[in-house]
C-alpha cells in the first residue's frame, strides 16, 4: 500500500534495507502525504472562493490589505434575494456573501435596523467612522434625513447633508384597492375603514403624504394599521373597507405581483394619477414616481389606466467613504447571484439609477466614476 501510494504522488519508493532507512523512508513517505493533502485543501478553498464569480470582482488587487466595508440594511425589503445564515445564526446579505465570496479589495458585514434608526446612528460620528458605511435609504426618507425633518414619530436626531447616492436596488409602488364597487374614487374613502401600513415604516410616510397632503381626508378615514403582508387578509376578512400596500415590486424590468393576486376580478383599484403623485412631491419633501400597472387594468375590466406611486430603495454611503471604495462595492452590488454563487446576473446601469429627480451632485464620486465607464445612458 505504502509503494502504491509512493508511485501515485511521485515519492521515492521504499525499499527494506535497513531498520532505520526503512523507517526514514517512512518518514519521507509521511511528509510527502501531508504534502499532498495541504495541497489538495488549498485547491480546494482556492477554487470554492473564486468559481464563477463575476470576473468585474477578480481585478488584480489595489492594496495589500482588504478595505472593511458594513452594509446596513432592513431585512428582505431592501436586498435584492432573501438573506442567508452565517456560523453565527446572524443575517447576511446577499451583497455582503459575494463581496466576501469573491472581491479582491474589499469585505463586509451586514447589520439590520429600521430607518430612521439605521441612519440615526451615525448622528454623533466623525466623518472618518462613516466611511465604508453603505445604508439603505428609501426616496421617503432621503431629503427627511439629508435636513432632519420629519414627523416625531419617524425623526432623524441630525441632519446629514452628506449622504451621497451609489446605486438603486428596489422599487415597489403602492396601490389603494377595495372589493366595494361603491367606492369610486378617493373622496368615496371618508367615513370608511382604511388599512394603512403600521408607524413608524417608511411606507407609512408615503401613504400619508397621499392622504393629508393631497386628498386631505387623512381624518375622515378609520384607520387600522397592519403589516403588508397582513392587509389582503384583513380585507378578506371585512376587517377594512380599502387597503393601501405596496402591490408590485420591479424586478429586471418586469412588474411582480406582492402581497395580493392579480388575476382576481372582484378587485376594485381607486387609481391614483400623475397628478396625485406631483402634488405629493410638491408639498411633502418625498420623492416618487408615477407608473402605470396594465395588468390591473386588465384583471378590473377597466378602460382607464390604473396608477400607481413608487417606493424606491437604494444604496447610499458618506462623502467620507474613499472613491476606489465606492467603485469597487458597486462592481459587487450590481450583481444578482444565487445562494451558492454559481451564476450571477448583471443589473443593468439604467436601473441603478433609477431614482426620483436624481442629480449629479448628489451621486458619489466613486459611483460617477463607475458609471460614466459603463457609458449609462439615462446619467443625468
Amino acid at each position: 500500500m505504502i509503494n502504491a501510494f509512493s508511485s501515485a504522488t511521485g515519492c521515492p519508493q521504499l525499499e527494506r534495507r535497513s531498520f532505520f532507512s526503512f523507517y526514514a523512508q517512512m518518514i519521507i513517505a509521511s511528509l510527502c502525504l501531508f504534502v499532498v493533502l495541504v495541497l489538495m485543501c488549498i485547491s480546494s478553498r482556492v477554487s470554492a472562493s473564486t468559481i464563477n464569480c463575476p470576473s468585474a470582482l477578480n481585478l488584480k488587487a489595489t492594496s495589500q490589505t482588504k478595505v472593511p466595508v458594513s452594509l446596513y440594511i432592513e431585512g428582505t425589503l431592501s436586498v435584492l434575494h432573501k438573506s442567508s445564515k452565517d456560523e453565527n445564526d446572524s443575517f447576511v446579505a446577499p451583497e455582503v456573501k459575494l463581496i466576501n465570496s469573491c472581491s479582491q479589495n474589499l469585505t463586509a458585514k451586514t447589520f439590520i435596523a429600521p430607518l430612521p434608526e439605521r441612519l440615526n446612528i451615525f448622528a454623533h460620528q466623525s466623518k472618518e467612522k462613516r466611511s465604508g458605511a453603505f445604508i439603505n435609504v428609501s426616496s421617503v426618507d432621503q431629503k427627511m434625513a439629508m435636513e432632519k425633518k420629519g414627523p416625531s414619530w419617524h425623526a432623524y436626531t441630525a441632519p446629514f447633508p452628506d449622504l451621497r447616492f451609489v446605486g438603486a436596488t428596489v422599487r415597489l409602488a403602492h396601490g389603494l384597492l377595495t372589493f366595494n364597487r361603491e367606492i369610486n374614487s378617493v373622496q368615496d374613502l371618508a367615513g370608511k375603514r382604511i388599512g394603512l401600513v403600521m408607524r413608524p415604516s417608511s411606507l407609512r410616510l408615503l401613504q400619508e403624504a397621499l392622504l393629508i397632503s393631497v386628498w386631505g381626508i387623512y381624518d375622515q378615514i378609520i384607520i387600522k394599521e397592519y403589516s403588508p403582508g397582513e392587509m389582503s387578509e384583513a380585507l378578506e376578512q371585512g376587517e377594512v373597507d380599502a387597503i393601501f400596500l405596496p402591490v408590485i415590486r420591479e424586478n429586471k424590468g418586469k412588474l411582480l405581483p406582492i402581497n395580493l393576486d392579480f388575476n382576481r376580478t372582484d378587485v376594485h383599484w381607486i387609481s391614483i394619477s400623475t397628478t396625485d403623485v406631483k402634488t405629493a412631491m410638491e408639498n411633502t419633501l418625498i420623492l416618487a414616481d408615477h407608473m402605470v400597472f396594465p395588468e390591473a387594468t386588465k384583471s378590473a375590466n377597466k378602460k382607464q389606466d390604473i396608477g400607481l406611486i413608487t417606493f424606491d430603495v437604494a444604496w447610499f454611503t458618506f462623502t467620507s467613504t474613499p472613491d476606489d471604495v465606492v467603485y469597487d462595492f458597486l462592481q459587487a452590488a450590481r450583481h444578482i447571484c444565487s445562494p451558492d454563487i454559481n451564476s450571477c446576473s448583471t443589473i443593468s446601469t439604467d436601473r441603478l439609477l433609477l431614482w426620483p429627480k436624481l442629480e449629479t451632485r448628489l451621486i458619489h464620486p466613486g459611483a460617477q466614476r463607475f458609471y460614466r465607464e459603463e457609458g449609462a445612458i439615462s446619467y443625468p
